[in-house]
């Protein structure tokens, strides 16, 4: 096998890890990702062992193509995923913030909504 099929053979490994890892992003199993990367990472190392000038690069292309949109659109899966939590994070401390039941008196006070959403119109 010439080096150019061994890297084009990491490559289509890459790109169906990266299918598998938008997947995972969609399905939001976070607990998955951890191995996925590591795998990354090894065809990355693998890959970098790999000189230019033995391997036909234009040959690379539409698949380096593919692995680039790939990877660009997990990124943005992954900034969804970190702005959703972050945001659910926010809502919910000022939930704990804002809407004690009791006074601090001790007595009841149902005057604050005690609701983690505000449903208010």
């Amino acid at each position: 096998m010439t080096k150019t099929n061994q890297v084009l053979a990491e490559m289509e490994k890459l790109k169906a890890l990266l299918l598998r890892e938008k997947e995972v992003l969609i399905a939001n199993q976070g607990a998955k990702l951890g191995e996925i990367i590591q795998e990354k990472e090894d065809i990355m190392l693998y890959l970098a062992t790999f000189d230019q000038e033995d391997v036909e690069m234009t040959k690379l292309d539409v698949l380096s193509r593919e692995i680039k949109n790939l990877q660009e659109t997990n990124l943005v899966l992954t900034e969804q995923s970190i702005q959703f939590t972050e945001t659910m994070l926010n809502y919910i401390k000022k939930a704990a913030n804002q809407n004690k039941t009791y006074s601090k008196k001790g007595t009841y006070d149902d005057s604050k909504k005690s609701t983690l959403l505000d449903q208010s119109l």
